[in-house]
């Protein structure tokens, strides 16, 4: 048995770990979600250990949902709603953490996109494009100008999607953008946009 509430927390994320390459969404979402119930059930006095725990449940919790966003590629089976929502509040809660443990305005732009991705995700994409405007104000106070340009991206990708347009020409001017920042990651952000409005495009197709 773990002697500290973070050593619990580490044994859990080891656990959800295991299922991240699984495949099976609703047995990693459970996972995550029942693993940060009993580290919520354990708080008490914030000291270092349950600070140390919280650090871990974050991490896992955006992780798992990360893993079940369907933006990253472009699948023929189409992502289930109950998915799409348990994992949207899995980063919500991720997103509480960074708030109350007050980890920076670069971890809390990162929070809220995962968010706003997944309204993205649910066709909500007026919720999207309102959570991905407060995403940019977080990067811009962690001075992350290639960050703000790629979350100028998914909101370029969320307001052709309202408008029901597939066609990229809105991205494709962010595109150049972020190609003429000469970002380290500028590329695999280029790479990662349009695999996203393909994916999402394809869905409302």
């Amino acid at each position: 048995m773990a002697d500290t509430l973070a050593a619990l927390a580490g044994q859990l994320e080891t656990r959800v770990k295991a299922l991240r390459s699984a495949g099976d969404d609703a047995a990693l979402l459970a996972a995550a979600r029942d693993a940060a119930d009993q580290i919520e059930r354990r708080r008490g006095a914030q000291d270092d250990d349950e600070r140390d725990a919280l650090k871990i449940v974050q991490r896992m919790t955006f992780n798992a949902a990360a893993d079940c966003w369907p933006g990253w590629s472009v699948s023929g089976m189409p992502a289930k709603s109950d998915h799409l929502l348990a994992a949207r509040e899995l980063a919500e809660r991720s997103l509480d953490l960074v708030q109350e443990l007050g980890l920076g305005p670069l971890r809390l732009g990162t929070g809220a996109w995962l968010v706003g991705a997944f309204d993205l995700a649910l066709g909500r994409y007026l919720e999207a494009i309102d959570i991905f405007r407060g995403v940019l104000r977080h990067y811009a106070d962690a001075s992350a100008p290639g960050l703000v340009l790629l979350t100028d991206g998914y909101i370029a990708i969320a307001q052709q999607l309202a408008r029901g347009q597939a066609g990229g020409e809105d991205l494709d001017q962010v595109c150049k953008r972020i190609a003429a920042g000469r970002f380290e990651h500028g590329d695999e952000w280029i790479a990662q946009l349009r695999t996203a409005l393909q994916a999402f495009a394809r869905k409302n197709s």
